[in-house]
């Protein structure tokens, strides 16, 4: 072709469109020129196909604008506002539906099942109160965290409490001697609540209606009136405070006076460490367990200023006792049982152990700061391991500083102590206790071979003060009134038997130079148990004491059985060149030495096996051949 011929088509050929080539030119990846007659393509043309139209026109990508400035994260404080008006809003709507669906209820509920005060109408007027449906929120922009707080309960007259004690109808006058009992013999030995002279039986029960009903139930002469009022304390705790979420300083203290009697009531299962721990958790749902805070935190609702400052209080002595009444009872819940150990102390109970100390209400919380303190050094040697954290040389080595640490702290209590305070029976319980179980450490120390034999003396001396630390004890014991008796807690019945326990171990002890004749005569252990079994017998005749009808029985009236059996644990323990003789007088005519079959009727007794020898390292020299599964009388 002629070259003019070719610009002059080229001259009629326009390209196409962009996106609008024809399907042939777009499969071929060709440049689609339209002729200029238009009705088809120069490329389709010229090869004789048919020239089709594209299928799809492309579009050009939208160009995109400039991405905007990036935006800096808000703060953590912002964040946690805008999330707890979230949870604000998502709570309040909760509660309006709840509520609604209480008053639909509410309506349908039947003037019988009102009038009969069943459980479900209990719960309904409980739960509806619309303080429990709307919780306070508090954001601490500090720790990045949001408290829900427990909601202040309106007073509600009658009180629940209230009503639930009112089946047990104690008239005014017994109830005040009950009161005046508890006082004097209870709270002596464990001063867990300051209740004071002025305060009327009638009065503490307005006031503190689930205390009251545990005060009666420890005193009454009537067992079965105790086992029944018994039963009340467990529906309580079973649905106002597991089911309900009740939690009141009344709830707590009476939590605390229940589990710390807890042989009294005990059937057939301990329950005192279960109640201590439910008494943690009070106090935990109450915060008292610290001070008050001092910094501002923001509150999802703003209270008027009465409220506010109401909310914002110090701390009071009672609030500040009971803190330290939980510890003592987590602390002797560890002592009998070994299940659940104590509360771990803070610089906030050190504080309150300070100022509790002082005892500017009453004289009695100088009682309990000072069994407290025992207690603190008691857990030193039980609780916190030392022989599992060091070496078996470098343990024993840090055991024998400890003691000697401890034992001056111990004198340092003891000579700190108003004279008052001293005198008292509980306090010299606790601080010879505390005493014997620093001593008893020493004699895990091993005893290395010297020529000049002073190591085995000053083995001999620890011994010797162990027994004189027992003998002490047994004086301070047999001078105590058989009124007196039934205020014993669990944790001062557990000394009581440890006592004899480490008496047994130290009349049969097979140690070179250690006299075990004299041992016996300074302090019999078969005369004392007969004697704890004599004045055991006495108990209820000197206090009025009426047993309940039936296979049950109460404290005093079995725990004679059980001091016999214990008795008879140890003869079976004995060795054979010890059996009893002249050297073990029996005041059954010798009748407990022929019970040595092993086959002792286990009793409805409060403590665990602990007590009855070889569960401590530190005591398995003393005496090697005792099987603790011999030794039981529970469990």
């Amino acid at each position: 072709m002629p070259p003019g011929s070719v610009a002059g088509a080229s001259a009629s050929l326009s390209p196409a469109p962009y996106g609008q080539a024809c399907a042939g030119c777009s499969r071929a990846k060709c440049k689609c020129f339209y002729r200029s007659d238009g009705t088809d393509c120069e490329r389709c043309h010229r090869l004789g196909k048919t020239c089709e139209p594209a299928l799809a026109v492309r579009k050009r990508k939208a160009r995109s604008p400039p991405p905007p400035p990036q935006l800096l994260p808000p703060p953590v404080s912002t964040r946690l506002e805008e999330k707890l008006d979230d949870l604000v809003t998502l709570l309040r709507s909760q509660a309006t539906e709840k509520q609604a669906q209480s008053q639909t209820q509410s309506q349908r509920q039947t003037p019988q099942s009102l009038h009969e005060g069943t459980p479900t109408s209990h719960g309904d007027s409980t739960s509806s109160l619309p303080g429990r449906e709307n919780p306070d929120l508090v954001l601490d922009t500090a720790a990045g965290t949001v408290h829900i707080i427990r909601p202040e309960t309106p007073p509600m007259s009658p009180s629940p409490i209230l009503d639930d004690v009112s089946v047990h109808q104690v008239p005014d006058r017994v109830a005040q001697e009950l009161l005046d009992s508890f006082r004097h013999v209870f709270l002596s030995t464990f001063p867990f609540v300051h209740i004071p002279a002025t305060t009327s039986a009638a009065e503490l029960r307005q006031q503190k209606p689930f205390l009251w009903l545990v005060i009666m139930a420890l005193t009454t002469k009537m067992v079965a009136q105790q086992f029944a009022m018994a039963e009340t304390i467990w529906h309580i705790i079973s649905r106002r405070v597991v089911s309900q979420h009740f939690a009141d300083i009344d709830l707590l203290l009476g939590v605390i006076g229940f589990a710390s009697w807890s042989h009294y009531f005990k059937k057939d299962k301990p329950f005192m460490s279960m109640l201590s721990q439910m008494a943690v958790s009070l106090a935990f749902e109450l915060d008292i367990h610290h001070d008050v805070p001092t910094k501002t935190l923001r509150r999802s609702r703003f209270p008027l200023p009465i409220q506010q400052s109401a909310r914002r209080h110090p701390r009071t002595s009672e609030e500040r006792r009971t803190m330290l009444a939980v510890f003592h009872l987590t602390s002797s819940a560890w002592s009998t049982y070994r299940k659940t150990e104590p509360l771990r102390w803070t610089p906030y109970l050190d504080d309150c152990l300070r100022i509790l100390g002082e005892g500017r209400e009453t004289y009695l919380d100088t009682l309990l700061a000072t069994q407290v303190k025992c207690q603190l050094i008691t857990n030193q040697l039980s609780c916190y391991g030392f022989n599992e954290t060091q070496g078996a040389e470098d343990a024993k080595a840090l055991s024998t500083i400890l003691s000697t640490a401890l034992l001056r702290q111990l004198d340092s209590i003891r000579q700190g102590l108003p004279a008052e305070i001293g005198s008292q029976r509980s306090a010299q319980f606790y601080l010879m206790y505390t005493e014997l179980k620093v001593r008893e450490s020493l004699l895990g120390r091993p005893s290395p071979a010297d020529q000049s034999g002073l190591s085995h003396f000053q083995r001999l001396q620890d011994l010797d003060l162990v027994l004189g630390t027992v003998e002490r004890w047994l004086a301070v014991y047999s001078e105590m009134p058989l009124s007196d008796w039934v205020g014993m807690t669990a944790d001062v019945f557990t000394q009581f038997m440890q006592y004899f326990v480490v008496l047994f171990k130290l009349s049969i002890l097979d140690e070179p130079g250690w006299d075990l004749q004299e041992v016996r005569r300074r302090a019999n252990v078969f005369e004392m148990l007969d004697r704890a079994c004599e004045s055991v017998d006495r108990v209820p005749a000197v206090t009025g004491m009426v047993d309940a009808e039936g296979p049950r029985s109460g404290l005093f009236f079995k725990i004679n059985c059980v001091l016999r059996d214990v008795k008879a644990l140890f003869l079976a323990e004995m060795p054979p060149d010890l059996q009893p003789g002249a050297a073990f007088p029996s005041a059954n005519g010798g009748s407990d030495a022929n019970n040595m079959n092993g086959n002792v009727e286990y009793m409805d007794f409060t403590f665990s096996d602990e007590f009855l020898l070889a569960g401590h390292s530190y005591q398995q020299d003393i005496l090697q051949p005792c099987d603790r599964s011999i030794l039981k009388v529970t469990n």
